[in-house]
């Protein structure tokens, strides 16, 4: 494979590190030379006729494009390469200088921009890091995109075991005592790891402790190479109480520190999930000798399309400057927020039948080398006697909120940067609706009658009416018509008493019939905290 050496970013030793107000920090060369050519008006003999919307200017579908898209974004996504632009795997113009002062944020001796997402960016890092027949020690709890980048691979790989969290708490994550004792035995026995794969910031907000996994991994044998796929943690780099557990912070602190023989690091971020980067922007940063970044330059050659997205290019450009420049400002408010939605949750009556998922069991054992990300919060609906999955479309149905993790009986929720305070006060008045509405408590079920009506349809006819007792029965009966394919819906009779829910009487709050609710209104579980 001719690898083209010349896309090699500068390496990164001896540059200071960019700060918040500094001039690298405010500039964002990708970004300015995208924009200059989207200003202009161009017209292509080479491809993309919706450039500038010239192909579309007297279209019927004209209309719909410039809704979804607008004006700029026709105008900005652009086919130009070479000094035109600048060349995606030989840059020697922005995206080069784009490239540097993001390697000199991230604490990266070089960093590469990729517009086709993450899992791109693990496989052009693996087939880098890796040779064949080399031996690959893989956390299998890692993404997709790596096991199927290992299976393609001429390496022998073995997969560290997996952790629960614990019997109440549906999150996993990798055994790091187990994958160390694994690694030091192999390097005993003489034939060492060359390679380890991490999944360090999980989907499920767990994070590892890499400042302890890579100063072993290092002292048990220098030569190691890592990849860290930090893919939801991206933005972490950017405030003090997150940063001490990212894997390019834990590498200059290996620096620091006197090691002599770091491991050659690459970490994979794909920005769009936690900064303000569009879809399938990523990062691939690289700590290491000039030859590691040599070989990914020509993977990065092998794997990537060659219509890169000039767009999404650009805003991994904007998305480093607002992160240095605004990003610990905005971490503070998103860790402020995920308290204060942990405190309504566990404090507030109307809200009681959500429960936190907190750092418990396995997760608050320091010996597990795992920590909670504070930016999410898993919470347990079982209370509200509805499937996690109808829970999740009734608030974007409703309520216009989306959720995108379920797991068992919970949900979670990330705070990123983009929930600001009106955001989250939509959301704590949607779960108030929802308990109110769909949720008849265990005060009704104690109390052995209920003060709604409780309709399965089909057929539409009432189970229970408001006043009628709640028996074994009664109870069956829903499970029944529930399991049988029924929808299940509640509904207050107006006038009657809610003291149970903390609201005083009102109007009747009916369970949507768009909506349908595939769980009992009346879990027999029911509850409060």
């Amino acid at each position: 494979m001719t690898e083209p050496t010349s896309s090699t970013p500068y390496p990164g030793e001896g540059r200071p590190a960019l700060t918040p107000g500094s001039h690298g920090a405010s500039r964002t060369p990708l970004a300015d030379a995208v924009l200059a050519v989207a200003r202009r008006d161009i017209a292509s003999f080479h491809a993309l006729p919706l450039s500038h919307g010239r192909s579309i200017r007297d279209s019927q579908i004209r209309a719909s494009y410039e809704a979804l898209f607008g004006a700029a974004q026709l105008a900005s996504d652009v086919s130009y390469s070479g000094t035109m632009l600048d060349s995606f795997f030989r840059p020697r113009g922005p995206l080069r200088e784009a490239q540097r002062l993001a390697a000199e944020s991230f604490g990266a001796d070089a960093t590469f921009f990729l517009s086709t997402g993450t899992s791109t960016a693990n496989r052009v890092a693996l087939t880098a890091l890796t040779r064949p027949g080399g031996r690959v020690l893989a956390d299998r709890s890692c993404h997709q995109s790596v096991h199927f980048v290992l299976n393609t691979l001429a390496v022998d790989v073995t997969y560290a075991a997996m952790q629960k969290c614990c019997d109440d708490c549906p999150r996993s994550f990798g055994d790091l005592p187990g994958l160390l004792a694994t690694f030091r035995a192999a390097v005993d026995k003489g034939r060492p790891y060359d390679t380890v794969v991490l999944s360090a910031v999980s989907y499920d907000g767990v994070r590892y402790d890499l400042p302890t996994v890579l100063a072993e991994l290092a002292a048990a044998h220098p030569g190691v190479s890592v990849l860290v796929d930090e893919a939801w943690g991206a933005m972490h780099r950017y405030h003090p109480e997150l940063r001490r557990l990212t894997a390019l912070h834990a590498v200059e602190s290996l620096r620091r520190a006197g090691d002599p023989h770091p491991p050659n690091v690459a970490v994979t971020h794909s920005a769009h999930k936690s900064m303000s980067a569009l879809r399938q922007g990523s990062y691939l940063h690289l700590i290491g000798d000039g030859e590691v970044q040599e070989r990914t330059a020509g993977a990065l050659f092998q794997h990537h399309t060659t219509s890169p997205s000039w767009p999404v290019l650009a805003s991994l450009d904007l998305a480093r400057r607002q992160a240095e420049t605004e990003g610990e400002q905005l971490l503070d408010r998103s860790l402020n927020l995920a308290r204060a939605l942990r405190t309504e949750l566990d404090t507030d009556p109307r809200l009681s039948a959500y429960r936190t998922l907190g750092p418990e069991g396995h997760l608050a054992d320091p010996a597990l080398l795992v920590s909670d990300d504070p930016t999410r919060v898993l919470v347990d609906i079982s209370a509200l006697g509805m499937a996690a999955a109808d829970f999740r479309r009734i608030l974007f149905d409703e309520y216009a909120l989306y959720v995108a993790r379920e797991s068992g009986d919970a949900v979670l929720f990330h705070v990123h940067i983009g929930v600001d305070e009106a955001t989250l006060l939509r959301l704590l008045d949607a779960l108030r609706t929802i308990q109110r509405t769909y949720r008849v408590t265990s005060e009704a079920l104690r109390q052995g009658s209920s003060d709604h009506f409780i309709i399965a349809y089909p057929p539409g006819i009432p189970i229970t009416v408001p006043g009628e007792r709640l028996c074994d029965r009664t109870l069956g009966e829903i499970d029944a018509l529930r399991s049988s394919g029924c929808e299940i819906y509640t509904l207050h009779q107006p006038g009657s008493s809610t003291a149970a829910y903390g609201v005083p009487a009102g109007p009747a709050v009916p369970a949507s019939p768009a909506v349908p609710v595939s769980a009992p209104a009346v879990p027999v579980s029911a509850g409060r905290k």
